[in-house]
């Protein structure tokens, strides 16, 4: 399992500003400062897991994670950071990250649940042991208010954080920052939003420039292991869609296989060309309806649809509802 690099860079500056040397810490774990500006490189979890250990052992202040956030950049997260930065509205750049996490932190897994108070919760976790770590997952909560504060204004402040972890000896910090109540010992690490927040009409909104990093986000994904079949076949179908009609017989030439090759090691993998090509398919729709400059017929052929109604059948199988209705 692996995780972006430049989105533990926050760490270093934040450990200067304690009056640690990070340099030993992060070499400690085998990582180079190098690696830390490098767009798209990635490090182990395991390897950034243990940053976060000899950071916790060293720094004498046990909430010391609390101001991971101000330390970080959109550029931290690629594509996916401008394409929060420039979504319509704040429901919607959550729903990004919570697609696309893996591109930040594989594994990881961001929760949105509408609440009967009409408030909206955002729970975070991770299939890794170091999450329980106390440090690690006030990081993350903290920069998830920090991205939210970021398209809505500094002036944006949660309804309740949760916290699994117990009540640190000195907690003022805590309130100091997500200005909310915060509750230890709770059974998940959450955000909780009002829906007139999460919902509001963000001035930062560029759908254009939103709907182009997330397709760029989706193609890095896609790379990510090359050596799955899936993801070095969603790559192909990705840059052919906008050529017209993709096959399985294309994409198995362009990787120098069978058709029955491919079918057989994408059946291994648990998918089907088919099912591969329909995913593909409703996560760019789902971009492209974003952005109100392109039409339906448009979208329709950049998916490699012959006509805007195959479009829409297919649409109204995925959603239960036409491209039109969905973007209304």
């Amino acid at each position: 399992m692996t995780a972006l690099a430049t989105a533990i860079q926050p760490l270093w500056p934040l450990l200067e500003g304690l009056g640690e040397d990070p340099r030993p810490i992060f070499s400690s774990a085998g990582i180079e400062p190098e690696i830390l500006t490098r767009p798209n490189a990635r490090l182990p979890v395991a390897a950034c897991n243990a940053v976060w250990v000899r950071a916790s052992s060293r720094v004498a202040d046990p909430c010391f994670g609390v101001r991971y956030g101000e330390y970080w950049q959109p550029s931290m997260f690629g594509p996916l950071g401008y394409a929060w930065l420039t979504s319509t509205t704040l429901r919607k750049a959550i729903d990004r990250f919570a697609r696309y996490i893996d591109l930040v932190l594989e594994k990881g897994a961001v929760l949105v649940e509408d609440l009967k108070s009409g408030d909206v919760r955002v729970v975070i976790s991770y299939q890794g042991s170091a999450f329980t770590l106390p440090a690690l997952a006030d990081a993350l909560l903290s920069l998830l208010v920090r991205l939210c504060r970021l398209n809505y204004g500094y002036g944006l402040n949660p309804k309740a954080i949760t916290l699994f972890h117990s009540e640190p000896p000195s907690s003022g910090l805590y309130f100091e920052y997500f200005k909310c109540p915060v509750e230890f010992d709770a059974k998940c690490d959450s955000v909780t939003l009002s829906c007139a927040v999460v919902d509001m009409e963000l001035p930062s909104a560029n759908p254009y420039l939103a709907n182009l990093n997330e397709q760029e986000t989706v193609k890095i994904l896609a790379g990510l292991d090359k050596n799955r079949v899936v993801d070095r076949v969603q790559a192909i179908i990705i840059d052919a869609l906008s050529d017209g009609d993709v096959t399985s017989e294309a994409v198995a030439d362009k990787l120098h296989m069978s058709t029955r090759t491919l079918s057989r090691q994408l059946q291994q993998e648990g998918t089907s060309f088919k099912a591969l090509l329909e995913r593909t398919r409703f996560k760019l729709a789902t971009a492209y309806l974003s952005n109100e400059s392109l039409s339906i017929t448009q979208i329709a052929f950049m998916l490699g649809f012959s006509d805007q109604g195959s479009f829409t059948r297919a649409y109204k199988r995925w959603t239960g509802q036409a491209p039109s209705a969905s973007r209304a």
